[in-house]
């Protein structure tokens, strides 16, 4: 028989046996009930997030959303206004070629940052504007304005119906002082040679301005790939040339308006002037070892005596000059609607210091009394200056033909403008510098130069020949320059006298 304590201990044993089945059972049944309650936790998200995009997308972009779709079949048709056209003052639309390309400009289209509305002009896609030139500086007056058609378009891209339209409105044209033909043949004197060609009438209006070598603005495309040639460099307005020997307008002009000299002044021809181990030479005794005895002005001018205009530059003096130069408008810029004008140099006492650290010096002034040294200018202003050394007025230049005259009186007497004039016939008329000009019908006056350039004895000079035609009763300014292109005499005069030739045989009647 078992021992009391024996049976407690089996029947505690039991019971411990059976309360472990039943707490197993029920942590299992708790696992399931937690786990079904997390599935449906995560149900009730995902439908509660699909619920609130399709909140989102039908209430709040829905709008958006309509509209996009409303635009996959509503479409808006630019519709380019007709660009205004540049007429010559003839009246006739100016061609663009070559002959024209440095006045009227190219048009190319707007890049991806030009696109919109600046200053009341809007740019588009596709849209072509005006780079240089006429087409630049009247880029307002030529563009005209955009419309478009507001049309419905099928799946197919076919249009349904037209919604709205505002038609385009045209540029409106622009009239330019120059002839067309007197510019091509300014052009085609000049040939491929580098140079360039200004006329001017006597009011400051530009009949012609070409600068070669040029570009055709129709197509860009070599023109930008060969940059040795200095294609788009507009030599009338923005090359700077040393003038040689056309300055001596200046010079003489100074001269007489200073009192320093009279018609009647005369000065020895002694081939050259020598200052310390300086020497300073006449052109006719360099080439030809001659001297020409006792020359007053208007001899001076004719022969271009460089002895002549040493003296007088210092009689007068480097201040005098300046004062004078910038009277003719040197050193500024001439006024004219184009874009890169440059306005030259007028050296002083000042302008040397800064520029080499020495003061000036008498060599320094006899150079700038025959159009050398740091002096420099455009062809355009040579012709300016020209027009003002034969009517005494400075005038503003300008290439638009409706545009104001704007003219001022220099002051100068009728004596002495008779006397320059006397020395410019001269300089056109047997024995002077121009021999292409000898014997010419109807004479000219003119001024010839030889403007060294460069340290070197082979460095060729500029050649220039400014011309007022015809002399009687000029109305029309002709300056002919060439890049280092030789003398003035037997290299730019002979294109002068072949653009005159051409001019007077095509012109019928008085210039309009």
């Amino acid at each position: 028989m078992k021992n009391d304590w024996q049976e407690q201990l089996i029947l505690s044993s039991q019971n411990k046996k059976v309360g472990y089945g039943t707490s197993n059972k029920a942590q299992k049944s708790f696992d399931t009930r937690f786990r079904i309650r997390i599935i449906w936790a995560a149900f009730v998200f995902i439908i509660s997030l699909t619920i609130a995009k399709i909140l989102y997308l039908q209430v709040v972009a829905g709008g958006q959303h309509q509209l996009t779709s409303y635009s996959n079949h509503i479409e808006l048709k630019r519709q380019p206004a007709d660009r205004g056209k540049i007429l010559d003052r003839r009246g006739e639309v100016v061609e663009k070629d070559n002959a024209t390309s440095q006045v009227v400009g190219y048009l190319s289209e707007v890049t991806s940052e030009e696109i919109g509305c600046f200053e009341g002009i809007c740019y588009s896609p596709g849209m072509k504007i005006g780079r240089s030139g006429i087409e630049h500086v009247m880029e307002a007056t030529l563009k005209g304005r955009d419309g478009g058609r507001l049309v419905e378009v099928d799946s197919s891209g076919q249009e349904v119906r037209e919604l709205g339209n505002n038609a385009p409105e045209s540029g409106s044209d622009v009239n330019i002082s120059i002839d067309n033909r007197l510019q091509h043949i300014m052009y085609n004197a000049l040939g491929d040679k580098a140079g360039s060609a200004v006329a001017l009438d006597m009011q400051g209006k530009v009949l012609g301005l070409v600068s070669s070598p040029s570009f055709d603005p129709n197509d860009l495309t070599k023109y930008l790939k060969d940059t040795t040639k200095m294609y788009f460099l507009n030599r009338a307005i923005a090359g700077a040339y040393p003038p040689g020997s056309v300055y001596k307008l200046v010079t003489a002009y100074a001269g007489l308006a200073e009192g320093k000299i009279t018609g009647e002044s005369m000065y020895v021809d002694t081939g050259e002037i020598k200052v310390g181990t300086y020497r300073f030479g006449n052109w006719y005794f360099d080439q030809y070892g001659r001297t020409e005895g006792a020359v007053n002005l208007v001899k001076a001018l004719s022969r271009s005596n460089d002895i002549y205009f040493y003296k007088v530059g210092e009689e007068v003096g480097v201040d005098k000059l300046v004062y004078w130069s910038k009277k003719f408008g040197l050193g500024e810029k001439t006024g004219i609607e184009l874009t890169g004008e440059r306005a030259g140099v007028v050296p002083d006492r000042l302008y040397k210091e800064r520029i080499t650290g020495e003061k000036w010096f008498l060599g320094n002034t006899y150079h700038m009394s025959i159009g050398q040294g740091d002096l420099l200018v455009t062809p355009l202003q040579v012709a300016r200056m020209t027009l003002a050394a034969v009517s005494g007025r400075l005038c503003k230049t300008s290439l638009l033909k409706g545009s104001e005259v704007v003219c001022s009186d220099l002051g100068l007497t009728t004596q002495n403008i008779a006397l320059v004039r006397e020395g410019m016939k001269g300089a056109c008329a047997t024995g002077g510098t121009a021999f292409p000009f000898f014997n010419y019908d109807p004479w000219v006056m003119c001024k010839t130069g030889t403007a060294q350039q460069g340290l070197l004895e082979t460095d060729k000079s500029h050649a220039w020949i400014t011309i007022a035609y015809p002399g009687e009763n000029p109305e029309m300014i002709l300056t002919v320059m060439l890049e280092a292109g030789g003398e003035g005499s037997a290299d730019t005069g002979p294109i002068a006298k072949n653009i005159i030739d051409q001019w007077k045989t095509l012109r019928v009647g008085p210039l309009k």
